[in-house]
This record gives C-alpha cells, structure tokens and sequence, in this order.
C-alpha cells in the first residue's frame, strides 16, 4: 500500500462509526529496574522510581481496541460489562474522557473488572498479575448486553468483537441473530476470536485470530512447527485458513503471524502480506493484535467488503498498524501519521 493511499483512507476514516463489543480490562504497568537477586528467592527485585512515569494506568484488552479506533478518529460506542467497582469506574472515565460512548457497558456487582498488572524491567516483561472471573455472563446481564447489540448494529459502520474469553461473549449475548442483522443492514461484522468461541461468529464478515489460535481453533496439534517459513505460507497455515472461512462462512480470515505478516484467506484468494521491519528498538507484542483488528474494521467502513482487494488493503493498513506498535513497550495507540510515515520507509 503507499503511502499516499493509507493517508487517504485513513483521513476518511474519520468520524466512521464503530460498534465494539468485547472483553474489557484495566491494564497497569509498572517499569523499574533489575540490580540484584532477592536473598528470599532466586528472583529479581525490582526497583521501582518514585515517579509518575513508573506507573501507568490504559484501557486493555477490547478498551485497548477501543483506544486505537478512538486515536484514528473513529466514532466508537463500547458494548461490555466492568465490576461495580473503582477499576471499572476509572476505565469508564478514561474511555469516557478520549470520546468513546460508554453507554452500552454494563456494571456487574457479582464480578471484579478485569486487571493485568505486568512488571517491566530493562523493556523485559518479568512478571504479568491477573485478577479476573471468566465465568459466563449472568442470564440477565447477558440479555442486557445482547439489547445494546441490536439496538446498535443498525446505526453502525462496522462491528467489531474483541473476544478474550472472560465470559462476556456467549450463544446468549451473541446470539446469530446479531449477526444477521448485520449481514442484512449491510454492516460489515469483524472478529477476532479466541479458539474456545470461535464458532459463535460464524457469518461474521471478517474473522483475525493469530496463528496459534487458528491452529488451535481447527485441531491442529502443531502450532510451534507451523512457524518456519517467511517468503510462503506453511501448509498447516494455509489449511487453517481456508478450514476457518468455509467453517464459519466468513468472507474472509486473517491469520495474524507476528513477525511473518498477516494470511489472507478470501473465496478466491490466499495471500501472504509480509511484516514491516522498520529500523529502530523492538518494544514488545502487547496490543499488537488489538491494532490489527481494530484497523481492519475500520478500513472496511471506509472502503466496504465487497472484494478481496477491500480486504487485502484492510490487511496492508492493519499489518503497518501492529508494526507501529511493536515499536513500543506496552500498549500503544498509533497514530494516523504513525502509520503513513512507516509504509513511506527510511527517512
């Protein structure tokens, strides 16, 4: 994609509104340094600075989601479920406050909201702490929750489900009809699935798991060994793919494969598109995948689904997308002109 192309989409993109559904969590990172081993235990010990930068509170899992389409201009109505506690309160104002409406999350008393605490250390990531239910959604919370779906699909330019697997996303908060609904409202329904719900969107538009999910998703018992290859799709890939978008009758399937780019699976086509390695310090992989899918569904409100080049442009602008925030440690929003200055190369 050049530049120029990923600019125009981009500034169009502005403004498209986005329907996110998904797991929500508060994501806390704390950055210190190594010197020594703890006479207790044969671990680190961690030093943490007494300053405001050695901490920092954003939106994760569907929340990170949430904060990329809000940093590339999209209009973005959130649809989920946080505790009735001070965690989700202060995720809520912070969705709030970088414009996103709020009004479709659900407070649920009988559940904390979810928290990921990772210790960094010298740009390594030591220690990751998860506070969490994954339980089922009550009946009636997920009835409140399938009530925003449908009341949103129809005003919406694209649907986006960020699954984790937390409980949120079941037969009962997304039942099929949802996404029928789209398919008839003409709305484009992307998803990005973990292995265990994979077959609660099917009909979706778009379906992004990474390789190891995909491969997990279909039965596949050699995900390590499937990574070896860069200029051509693996066979185990390639069948995961195209098993996924027949199973689910999806329009497409992206395989998300880090460092070796994004698999494209559409009726008539299978396509590989090659990551970008730009020059610089590697951060890590956290929100990677939350930029790709994000970026995806946002780029098909803007140029549709009718044909696999809306999706290979899709799949370009998302691959720049995670390759930007690859750049960083922890979760990073990319910006429009992120994006556009990576695909533009060197300076």
């Amino acid at each position: 994609m050049t530049p120029e192309r990923a600019r125009e989409i981009l500034a169009r993109a502005r403004g498209r509104r986005v329907l996110l559904v998904g797991d929500l969590m508060m994501d806390e990172w704390v950055f210190g340094s190594v010197k020594r081993i703890s006479p207790e235990a044969p671990i680190p010990v961690v030093t943490v600075p007494l300053t405001a930068e050695a901490r920092a509170n954003k939106p994760g899992g569907a929340g990170n989601a949430a904060a990329v389409l809000l940093g590339l201009g999209a209009a973005v109505r959130v649809v989920g479920v946080v505790g009735d506690d001070d965690l989700g309160l202060r995720l809520l104002d912070d969705l709030t406050g970088r414009g996103a409406d709020v009004s479709g999350v659900v407070k649920d008393p009988s559940r904390p909201t979810t928290h990921k605490m990772r210790v960094v250390a010298s740009r390594q990531q030591l220690l990751r702490i998860d506070t969490e239910s994954a339980d089922p959604l009550d009946r009636a919370i997920a009835a409140k929750v399938r009530d925003h779906l449908e009341q949103g699909v129809k005003q919406a330019g694209v649907v986006l489900a960020a699954d984790y697997a937390k409980g949120l996303l079941t037969a009962e908060s997304l039942p099929p009809e949802v996404m029928q609904t789209a398919r008839d409202a003409g709305v484009p329904f992307c998803a990005d699935p973990k292995p265990a719900n994979t077959d609660l969107f099917r009909g979706a538009t778009l379906v992004s798991p990474n390789e190891a999910e995909a491969l997990a998703a279909v039965g596949a018992d050699n995900a390590r060994a499937a990574i070896a290859h860069t200029a051509e799709l693996p066979e185990a890939v390639c069948s995961a793919g195209q098993e996924l978008r027949e199973r689910l009758d999806a329009e497409a399937v992206f395989i998300t494969r880090g460092d070796q780019g994004i698999a494209v699976f559409t009726a008539d086509q299978v396509a590989n598109v090659p990551a970008i390695h730009a020059p610089g310090d590697l951060g890590d992989p956290t929100g990677c995948g939350d930029a790709v899918s994000a970026v995806s569904a946002l780029v098909l409100a803007v140029v549709g689904a009718q044909s696999d080049d809306c999706f290979l442009e899709a799949a370009e602008l998302a691959n720049a997308a995670g390759a930007v925030v690859s750049r960083f440690v922890g979760v990073h929003s990319p910006s429009a002109e992120e994006i556009v200055r990576l695909l533009s190369g060197p300076a």
